[in-house]
């Protein structure tokens, strides 16, 4: 798994899947989980948007996203990257800033 640390991400599109991002800001970007081979940690995501394959377990999702920050411009959604989409509540305790 490639590491990447204390790097900002603005505006982009990026796919976790593969890879370990310790320390980095993403804001106003899309993230593409389709697998839970990623990881990250002390990150804070701003204004993003996090779209999570609908066939991976919420419990696990749930667990690798609250090492991190979110404000609340930032949304989970669990879609098939078709519409509708089902928009997953962030838990409150990694809502605050």
């Amino acid at each position: 798994m490639n590491t990447i640390s204390n790097e900002h991400f603005q505006n982009e599109t990026i796919a976790f899947d593969g890879f370990s991002f310790i320390g980095c800001t993403f804001t106003n970007c899309v993230i593409i989980i389709t697998t839970l081979d990623f990881n990250f940690e002390h990150c804070s995501f701003f204004e993003s948007s996090l779209h999570v394959n609908p066939n991976l377990s919420i419990f696990s999702i749930s667990h690798k996203l609250s090492q991190s920050t979110y404000d609340s411009d930032t949304t989970c959604v669990r879609n098939d990257y078709k519409y509708p989409q089902t928009v997953v509540e962030l838990p409150a305790a990694i809502t605050q800033l």
